[in-house]
């Protein structure tokens, strides 16, 4: 089910890493801010690969992020879905929601925060969504970051540093020291062993696994 989805408040900061955690990965004394601006723009494309690589959805103006933002969505009703699958997850607050031109209240509706599931209900009774627009406006996302999430940023920070300070096509390197210094570097051929198709590599995906939207058709 598609839904018309739009980002109302964006996160004042979308980097899931503060300044002081982006110091700490590139191996800095503690405020030591010489190099404060380059990582900041690492904090900033650290945190696009991993809200890319966690399918987090954009409006197309705004920079998908994990961190907390209000948006809103729009569904087009058929009548017969017994449940919305809201495009953000861990919803920290419901503002509202509107059936068909009619606004509900909190005991109309059942939130699985978490998993980003709205179901409409009565009493103990599930039902389906009445034919029409149903327009839920929620906030979701993290005002802190949790520490899993935080530390997966940071491996992948620390490998983005390590990556632009070698070459990752020099397989080993030999050096003689006889009469003359030599340097003999070995080169791997094809692709490079532990490199990845996408952004982020399998080993920090693994451990964004509880971050990762499935897809809904």
């Amino acid at each position: 089910m598609r839904s018309v989805f739009t980002v109302v408040a964006p996160a004042a900061d979308p980097s899931l890493l503060t300044i002081e955690q982006l110091r700490v990965a590139a191996g800095l004394p503690v405020g030591d801010a010489s190099r404060d601006a380059d990582l900041t723009e690492l904090g900033k494309r650290v945190s696009a690969d991993i809200a890319t690589a966690c399918q987090i959805r954009g409006d197309g103006v705004h920079t998908p992020t994990l961190r907390s933002e209000a948006v809103r969505e729009v569904f087009r009703q058929r009548g017969c879905d017994d449940l919305l699958f809201l495009s953000r997850r861990f919803i920290s607050d419901l503002t509202s929601v509107t059936e068909a031109g009619t606004a509900l209240v909190d005991t109309d509706t059942v939130l699985d925060a978490e998993a980003g599931l709205l179901y409409r209900i009565s009493g103990t009774c599930d039902l389906p969504w009445r034919r029409g627009d149903a327009v839920v406006e929620y906030t979701a996302g993290f005002d802190e970051v949790p520490a899993d999430l935080a530390g997966a940023a940071m491996d992948l920070a620390r490998l983005r540093l390590s990556a632009d300070a070698r070459d990752p096509l020099v397989k080993g390197e030999s050096v003689e020291i006889p009469d003359v210094r030599t340097v003999r570097q070995d080169y791997w051929v094809g692709a490079v062993p532990g490199s990845t198709v996408g952004s982020v590599p399998a080993d920090i995906l693994a451990k964004l696994s509880r971050y990762i939207n499935a897809a809904v058709a």
